[in-house]
């Protein structure tokens, strides 16, 4: 959708003629038929009465005459009127346009501020703060999987349900559409010529937003939402002011890299991780296995392997205790918040797609083992010919 179906029109006293200096015939044009029905209304009440009482003639000029009058006299009120409501109106748009730009000198200022927040974390703080929306969400592009994947919001109540949120790029999601057409688009629950709001925004409440691409030189790194719960949609304004915001967090930014692990530093709520979580920022090597971090892959077999959130905790809890069952209850407490609400077989579906990855190599097909009534097993890939014999 062409995001500038969506803005307020201009206003009707406005136009290329400034209204100060228009003539009286130009206001009396705008009401011809009222005038003239009322003035002809008038003039034939003045001949009605004229024939009744026998002076036609001097009653019927009497009429015209105070109809004329009066008719300038309030084509002149009119155009006072018109003027002073035009000159309101500029007055009005001066001051929004001020403060529109406050709010993006403010926008950058947070962009460039030297604090210990992400350029993520900055970046949805300055795209709420510029469109005046209650939240904002930014997803990164993890090319090896196809997916755009959340990485900061900003938002005063909680979002943790946005954590396990995917996108895959090839999809129909407003993120993936605006990724790929390389522009901002509005998305919506209530107008059908917009784009469907996602579940997970509209589950919080939400009712409107922008979502805009980040890039970086020619390509795209994610994307970020901009989300409010009013009935109105955006306004282009909003939209090219969020369109701003990010263009100069892609030049003031060398690259969209993974957050920093100690959420709880922000000056806004993120998102939610486990205690556990300090443990992750610990590199897990061993023969044909490493386990990185900073860049939430596992490296074996000469692949790079690209890990969600979720599957980087997994296979943490998992590595950090080779050749020992782990219980799906406690990975449940390890690698999920606790304002989550995940399924009951969460861990059985994370699981599940983690193999998926680990399949592409081939120390990988037999790195994760399920044993019956105590969970998931880590079987390092030195080991594994001589491992015992587990049921999968």
């Amino acid at each position: 959708m062409n995001h500038s179906e969506h803005h307020s029109p201009s206003h009707p006293l406005i136009n290329s003629t400034d209204q100060r200096f228009s003539p009286l015939p130009e206001t009396y044009i705008d009401n011809w038929i009222g005038y003239s029905v009322s003035l002809a209304t008038l003039i034939s009440t003045g001949i009605v009465i004229g024939l009744l009482t026998g002076s036609v003639v001097v009653l019927t000029l009497a009429v015209t005459v105070v109809g004329i009058a009066f008719t300038f006299i309030h084509v002149r009120i009119s155009q006072q009127k018109n003027t002073a409501m035009a000159e309101q109106y500029r007055l009005e748009e001066r001051l929004a346009a001020e403060a529109s730009a406050s709010r993006v000198l403010d926008g950058i200022k947070i962009l460039r501020s030297a604090d210990s927040l992400s350029a993520n974390a900055r970046l949805a703080s300055a795209a709420r703060m510029v469109t005046e929306y209650q939240a904002a969400v930014v997803f990164n592009l993890r090319d090896a999987q196809g997916v755009l994947a959340p990485s900061n919001w900003s938002y005063d109540g909680q979002l943790s349900l946005v954590r396990n949120e995917y996108e895959i790029i090839d999809g129909n999601t407003p993120g993936s559409l605006a990724a790929r057409q390389g522009s901002a688009i509005v998305v919506s629950g209530t107008d059908h010529l917009s784009a469907d709001l996602p579940t997970w925004a509209e589950q919080a409440g939400f009712r409107q937003g922008i979502v805009a691409p980040i890039a970086r030189g020619l390509d795209t790194v994610g994307v970020v939402y901009a989300l409010s719960k009013s009935a109105e949609l955006p306004t282009l304004k909003q939209i090219e002011q969020l369109e701003l915001i990010v263009s100069f967090s892609s030049l003031s930014a060398p690259a969209v890299g993974r957050e920093s692990s100690d959420t709880r530093s922000q000056s806004f709520n993120m998102v939610d991780v486990p205690a556990e979580s300090s443990l992750t920022t610990v590199t897990i090597r061993m023969a044909g296995f490493v386990l990185n971090p900073d860049s939430e892959r596992i490296e074996m077999d000469s692949s790079m392997i690209s890990l969600s959130p979720t599957e980087f905790l997994l296979m943490h809890a998992l590595a950090s205790s080779p050749e020992q069952p782990v219980s799906p209850v406690e990975l449940m407490q390890r690698c999920w918040s606790k304002d989550s609400q995940p399924a009951e077989n969460a861990v059985d579906v994370a699981i599940f797609r983690l193999r998926k990855k680990l399949n592409k190599t081939e120390s990988g097909k037999s790195l994760i083992k399920t044993v019956r009534g105590n969970g998931y097993m880590f079987v390092p890939p030195d080991i594994i010919s001589s491992a015992p014999v587990v049921a999968d």
